[in-house]
């Protein structure tokens, strides 16, 4: 499946890899912290025996992210939690799993890790990681594990943005990891290469509407932190998006009347300002539902 010429594609990614901002730390309790800025948002617990991580940002920001753990506290990172395979997730897996970092995911992110990927949205392949970078502990539904005090349970919920996304909920403090299934404040991008579907990214949003209250904290995997009514936002943006792409595909318009038709219009000022820009955003979702 193609989404855009080669050049085009080139330039969502450049646009992409490039848009990070400067690393930034913002606590959500004693114990909790979030790193923005170094690819997807990066979720820390830290405890006397050492850090555990809920994904690993972007491959260029390994040694950024490394040094600024160090300002969460001086202990080595003990567990990290990919919540799906994504580069811009799982680019310090190696780094990290070179210093004995143990690295737990869902079994369909480890084989997606293992083998070179294509993202048709990037027109880019995706070389597996080397072995010392890949999970050795995955699992197929969920699961719960004790670190710290903190009751880090995590659960993998159908395809959706991959066929291999994980959330991570912290119970005592009530924060919620959602990895790439939320993107706060922006149109998401949606793997249909690896499994993804826009069908899928609102029933896990309906989902995850049950799973978190409202004190709860959500961590997006991009965009700032985030409340239920935000993830309540995300999920009526998708389904009426969704709805009003289906009509139009239905009356037989093609790929570039449905664009300038522009049906999301209402919604391009508040989330069309991340790096999937409005025309790209229906240019993917309608080639995900008619290939």
């Amino acid at each position: 499946m193609r989404l855009f010429g080669a050049a085009a594609a080139g330039s969502l990614f450049e646009r992409y890899a490039s848009a990070q901002a400067a690393l930034t730390l913002q606590p959500l309790s004693d114990k909790i912290t979030v790193l923005m800025g170094a690819g997807g948002n990066i979720t820390i617990l830290k405890s006397a025996d050492g850090l555990l991580l809920v994904d690993a940002g972007l491959p260029n920001t390994v040694a950024a992210v490394l040094a600024k753990l160090k300002d969460v506290a001086p202990a080595p990172v003990k567990l990290l939690i990919n919540t799906h395979w994504h580069y811009d997730h799982t680019g310090g897996n190696e780094e990290l799993g070179k210093s004995g970092t143990q690295i737990l995911a869902h079994v369909n992110c480890l084989k997606r890790l293992s083998a070179t990927q294509h993202i048709a949205f990037f027109n880019r392949d995706f070389p597996a990681l080397a072995e010392v970078g890949r999970p050795k502990q995955t699992f197929q539904d969920k699961g719960q594990l004790s670190f710290g005090g903190e009751t880090v349970r995590y659960q993998y919920l159908p395809p959706a943005h991959t066929d291999g996304d994980i959330t991570v909920h912290f119970a005592n403090d009530d924060v919620y990891a959602a990895g790439d299934l939320h993107f706060n404040g922006m149109y998401p991008f949606i793997d249909y290469s690896t499994g993804g579907s826009i069908e899928g990214m609102i029933r896990n949003a309906a989902t995850m509407l049950k799973a978190v209250g409202a004190k709860t904290k959500i961590v997006p995997g991009h965009g700032p932190l985030a409340t239920k009514a935000d993830l309540q936002a995300f999920h009526d943006m998708l389904a009426d998006a969704n709805e009003q792409l289906s009509k139009l595909i239905k009356q037989g318009k093609s790929i570039d009347e449905i664009v300038a038709a522009k049906p999301t219009a209402k919604y391009d000022d508040k989330w069309g300002n991340g790096f999937v820009k409005a025309d790209a955003w229906l240019r993917m979702l309608h080639a995900g539902r008619t290939t």
